[in-house]
């Protein structure tokens, strides 16, 4: 069950910011939690996905080729990193990324728009024309007529795909090396980077 919180909003200070957590049980991550944050004076809103026991770096790969697996469930947290390498998109977090449970399909509708603002803002028709191929590319993939890889790394582990037959899904623990390579990684995965850095230069 949901629980609500009523503390100041942090952006216009107006007070009455929702705070709601909701529990979710999830096959192989146990349980995980997600806080959706909302002002209802000044619309600003966060929603994060978090597990409720420590995990692993971990990348996932999907090879979606037949319909049914559009509607393969997928977690991704503040922290994950998305990777179409069909399309050559990839979605890496920012300090306002979107957390959400979905569906591979619903990726790709998320996806649409970060292609669609690319396309407005290229300055070269090139670019114009690739990007509107890729829309059409998603567009094609939506409704299963075109099969795409679907990758997800998450330092923090949290972010996931998660098919009800767990053998279509790819499932691979990342070094510290790798992950602290990630956007998002914390501080301490930082750290390792730099060292890291400092090895190879």
């Amino acid at each position: 069950m949901p629980e609500d919180y009523a503390i100041r909003c942090p952006v216009c200070n107006e007070g009455n910011l929702l705070v709601r957590s909701v529990l979710y049980p999830v096959p192989f991550f146990n349980q995980l939690v997600m806080f959706m944050i909302e002002c209802p004076a000044c619309h600003f809103a966060h929603n994060d996905v978090f597990a409720t026991e420590q995990r692993k770096p971990s990348r996932w790969t999907l090879r979606v080729d037949r319909p049914e697996l559009l509607d393969t469930r997928v977690v991704r947290s503040g922290s994950g990193t998305i990777r179409l390498p069909d399309f050559g998109i990839d979605i890496e977090p920012g300090p306002t990324a979107e957390s959400f449970i979905s569906n591979a399909q619903g990726v790709l509708l998320r996806t649409r728009p970060v292609v669609e603002a690319a396309v407005k803002f290229a300055d070269r028709k090139d670019e114009k024309r690739r990007g509107r191929q890729i829309l059409a590319l998603i567009d094609k993939a939506m409704e299963g007529k075109v099969p795409f890889t679907l990758v997800i790394e998450d330092p923090a582990g949290v972010s996931g795909i998660l098919p009800d037959d767990m053998t279509v899904v790819k499932f691979e623990e990342l070094s510290i090396e790798e992950a602290s390579m990630l956007k998002g990684a914390p501080a301490w995965l930082d750290e390792i980077r730099s060292d890291y850095e400092e090895r190879k230069g």
